[in-house]
């Protein structure tokens, strides 16, 4: 079986308006003004909003692949033992974004989710397999890839 977790994407947060508002741009440019500058801006910022990173896991094969999917549909990753591993593990995440004004108003957003790791054998966290927006959710994806990949669960790490 293979598992395909989909992980960060270049742009989140307060940066992917700022992509949708350069792809805007980037049309109104293409249409009025100079073309290949507009449409160089439409590429440029098509490949930050669609491109994104995952991961494969192959549980018959005991394999991984950490890949980048470029303008989401180009996967670039390369296939490692899964046997480096010896076990998993939950961390929650949080991600802090700061947007300062010209006229210095600061926007914060904090967002926090749970990150499934395999750790390696120096007993840290190697690789992130999945992300969850829940803690309850991570903890039932944490036993199903504990069963899956039959490796045990370190402690949770709250």
């Amino acid at each position: 079986m293979i598992i395909n977790n989909k992980l960060d994407g270049i742009l989140s947060g307060p940066t992917a308006f700022a992509g949708i508002l350069f792809l805007i741009t980037g049309a109104f440019i293409a249409f009025v003004g100079n073309v290949l500058f507009g449409i160089a801006i439409l590429t440029f910022t098509t490949f930050f909003l669609t491109s994104y990173s995952g991961v494969d896991i192959d549980t018959d094969k005991r394999k991984i692949k950490q890949y980048n999917k470029l303008f989401g549909i180009i996967k670039i990753g390369k296939w490692t033992e899964l046997d480096q591993y010896i076990g998993l593990t939950l961390v929650p995440i949080r991600k802090v974004n700061r947007i300062a004004s010209r006229s210095n108003i600061v926007n914060t957003t904090v967002e926090k989710d749970y990150r499934i790791f395999l750790i390696n054998k120096m007993k840290k966290p190697a690789l992130a397999i999945k992300i969850c927006k829940t803690l309850e959710r991570a903890e039932d994806s944490i036993d199903e890839f504990s069963i899956w990949l039959k490796l045990p669960v370190y402690s949770i790490h709250r």
